[in-house]
């Protein structure tokens, strides 16, 4: 069997890359590059994990840090023309071992000179490829915090999104943040970004990887989407305002949960695209334009995030009462903050009742076998293009539905560390 699986990955004679490297690269070459305000790069973490194993560069400290940081370097050298700071590239290297399985938009502002805090460039670390529909479920959820969500399982969610939907959100939703000219330079121009700021940039994010998404083919999205921000925001909301021990003193983390409501943006979004079918084909600077309208016109304003989050952290009817009694007072300055305080109450609590079921979790499946050393190391004697050929066969595995559950996390947490793994083999 291990032979026969070698043969089928030299039988390959074109260079080989992982449907995620593929899809990295389409995005980049689409999108990323031909933005132009300043440069744009995707870090295909499947490339840049291979320079480390062929340098022995995995491992624990500074050292090791320091050897990841060079790669980086080269790599964004190479790519985008830009040379990083020493300081830079260990920022960056954070987010290729320790912080890798999640997704992040990060840019790098110049210091100096007459553009000093403009962008010098903008990364966009995508999430881990090593996951599936409930996997990748459970990550934007946060579906697994231990006392979030109480009796809610995964098998009992009433809509889900394929995990190609959610892969692609997730990259298009932090390419927005590069792309985004209106909420997130302010977010890092300013010296605390508030809560409030952080929502209208996660917002805009949202909405312009509907559009993109929907320009891509992948139609009818948004309302499931909308079903699971929302369901983040009860549930997780909650939970981060019961333990604000687990912020360290993060003025936004007690509001954590608010910062990602976002369906009401996704909602009218979904709504202008029903009346606007071909919309998603103009140009990609009218695709921002409508994406920074909307959220204006739909994310939650300023006040009315207070209220709400006060809603959400103390009494209810008293919060009531006391936005109720200061829109008859001041209504210009209260009026929609009470307006949206009445919504909130009672549209996010309905939307949560639209997915949440109480159907058991089924965790028995087919069962997938641990990777074998015997097998990965052997393709030291073929080339690069084995190795990932062998690594994509091991992701389409996990891609299969009705696996064991404990094998999926175990498949994931393995394909996590396979590039490390495959640089120790002799």
């Amino acid at each position: 069997m291990r032979l026969l699986l070698l043969l089928c990955l030299l039988s390959t004679q074109a260079m080989a890359e992982t449907d995620f490297s593929k899809t990295i690269e389409y995005v980049q070459k689409t999108y990323a590059d031909n933005f132009t305000k300043y440069p744009i790069l995707i870090f295909d973490l499947d490339e840049l994990e291979l320079r480390y194993a062929k340098a022995k560069a995995f491992g624990k400290g500074k050292e090791k840090e320091r050897e990841r940081a060079a790669i980086i370097k080269q790599y964004v050298f190479e790519k985008k023309g830009v040379e990083l700071e020493d300081n830079e590239s260990m920022t960056y290297e954070t987010y290729t071992a320790i912080l890798k399985e999640g997704a992040y938009a990060l840019p790098l502002l110049q210091r100096i000179g007459s553009n000093r805090n403009t962008y010098k460039m903008c990364a966009v670390f995508p999430a881990s490829p090593n996951s599936n529909q409930r996997l990748e479920t459970e990550r934007i959820t946060g579906l697994k915090t231990p006392g979030a969500y109480e009796d809610v399982t995964y098998t009992g969610i009433q809509e889900k999104l394929t995990y190609d939907q959610m892969q692609l959100f997730s990259l298009y939703h932090e390419l927005g943040h590069c792309l985004d000219q209106t909420f997130m330079p302010e977010n890092y121009n300013t010296y605390e970004p508030g809560a409030h700021g952080v929502h209208q940039s996660e917002s805009f994010a949202e909405v312009f990887a509907l559009l993109l998404l929907e320009r891509e083919g992948f139609k009818g999205t948004a309302r499931t989407r909308a079903l699971l921000r929302n369901m983040y925001t009860q549930k997780m909301g909650k939970w981060f305002i019961d333990n604000p021990q687990n912020g360290f003193g993060n003025p936004m983390y007690l509001k954590g949960g608010l910062i990602y409501y976002l369906a009401p943006s996704l909602l009218a979004a979904d709504e202008f695209l029903k009346r606007n079918r071909n919309f998603v084909q103009s140009d990609i600077s009218l695709l921002l334009e409508k994406a920074a309208q909307i959220v204006n016109e739909h994310s939650i304003p300023f006040r009315s995030f207070s209220a709400i989050h006060r809603s959400m952290n103390e009494e209810q009817e008293k919060v009531i009462t006391f936005y109720r009694e200061f829109a008859d007072d001041s209504p210009g300055f209260f009026m929609q903050a009470y307006k949206d305080l009445l919504t909130f109450i009672d549209f996010s609590p309905y939307l949560l009742e639209q997915i949440v079921g109480n159907t058991p979790d089924v965790n028995t499946g087919e069962s997938l076998e641990a990777l074998d050393a015997v097998d990965y190391c052997a393709l030291n004697m073929v080339d690069d293009d084995a190795v990932v050929q062998y690594l994509q066969v091991k992701r389409s595995e996990l891609r299969e539905s009705s696996l064991d559950y404990e094998d999926s996390n175990q498949r994931k947490e393995e394909l996590n560390k396979f590039f490390e793994l495959f640089s120790n083999c002799p």
